[in-house]
């Protein structure tokens, strides 16, 4: 029996061919794959839109060849269209919204029949109706007692988890939008900046070879194809007026800037900072991109 281990960008990483029983899934459970119902394969989680695990689709072939499969291993490290990689990460994310949603809505539920199922016990005792110690009553007394907390706790613990999941799904249903803010954008294209020059040094001074050097220029591809890609998106915003472009050339000490909501006075123009006055005996420094207005120095008051 063949079996074909597939990468590509766009669906992650895939084993193709296998079948139920046929001894694959004792071998790639133990590496860290996956089973997709959905889709009726072995997968490696958070493979999709990154760069391909070589080391461990190699060990997952390896494994398999030795446990009496042939393997073929198919790699298409091809950088696709970065527009389309954002669309599949907001419609991911959308979806984990929805399915957090649901969850939110099953945890309250849940909360609110154990909360009822208490208040059942609760009203069917007198106000201030003691155990009475002795009396034949007093077991179901306690026995109710029990079950009114024992309801109670479990209400609470399917409230709070039932917070949580609505508010991870808040986060998930504004990641799409949050990952376009300018602000996130500019330190974003700071950061692929910053690792595309370290990769790019890596792979001059190294002499690593193999998977090591494979991964890096996978990761580099990556990296580069993202660095343009915002870099574009950085300036038609600054075309259309929705990313400030501040810097040193039009912005001088006294003047005043506008970060985070609220108005600083300028203290020093660096060339990727803007240091401002705190009232204190030091400045703080923020990036350029995260000045929101600017006001010349004796043009008003913050």
């Amino acid at each position: 029996m063949t079996l074909t281990i597939e990468h590509t960008e766009a669906e992650g990483t895939l084993l193709h061919g296998t079948s139920r029983g046929d001894g694959s899934a004792e071998v790639v459970k133990g590496l860290g794959w996956r089973w997709g119902r959905s889709i009726g394969l072995w997968f490696v989680p958070r493979s999709r839109d990154a760069a391909p695990k070589r080391v461990l689709i190699e060990q997952t072939a390896v494994q398999l060849r030795a446990a009496g499969f042939e393997v073929e291993v198919v790699i298409d490290t091809t950088t696709g269209d970065r527009g389309e990689v954002e669309e599949r990460l907001a419609v991911r994310a959308q979806a984990r919204a929805g399915r957090l949603e649901d969850r939110a809505e099953r945890e309250q539920a849940k909360a609110q029949q154990r909360y009822a199922a208490s208040r059942r016990i609760a009203d069917g005792i007198p106000f201030g109706q003691p155990i009475l110690l002795g009396h034949h009553s007093q077991a179901g007394a306690e026995r109710d007692a029990r079950k009114i907390r024992s309801h109670m706790e479990a209400s609470l613990e399917h409230q709070e988890r039932a917070e949580r999941a609505a508010a991870a799904a808040a986060v998930a249903a504004a990641g799409p939008r949050h990952r376009q803010s300018p602000v996130t954008v500019a330190n974003r294209i700071e950061r692929l900046a910053a690792g595309v020059r370290r990769m790019e040094r890596s792979l001059a001074q190294s002499a690593a070879a193999g998977h090591q050097r494979q991964d890096l220029e996978d990761l580099l591809a990556i990296d580069r194809a993202d660095l343009e890609h915002w870099q574009k998106v950085r300036a038609d915003q600054l075309a259309t007026g929705q990313a400030t472009n501040y810097s040193p050339e039009n912005v001088a000490v006294g003047d005043l800037v506008k970060i985070s909501g609220s108005w600083h006075t300028v203290a020093r123009c660096n060339a990727k900072t803007v240091a401002v006055k705190t009232g204190y005996s030091w400045t703080s420094k923020a990036p350029w991109h995260t000045v929101q207005e600017h006001r010349p120095r004796g043009a008003g008051n913050a």
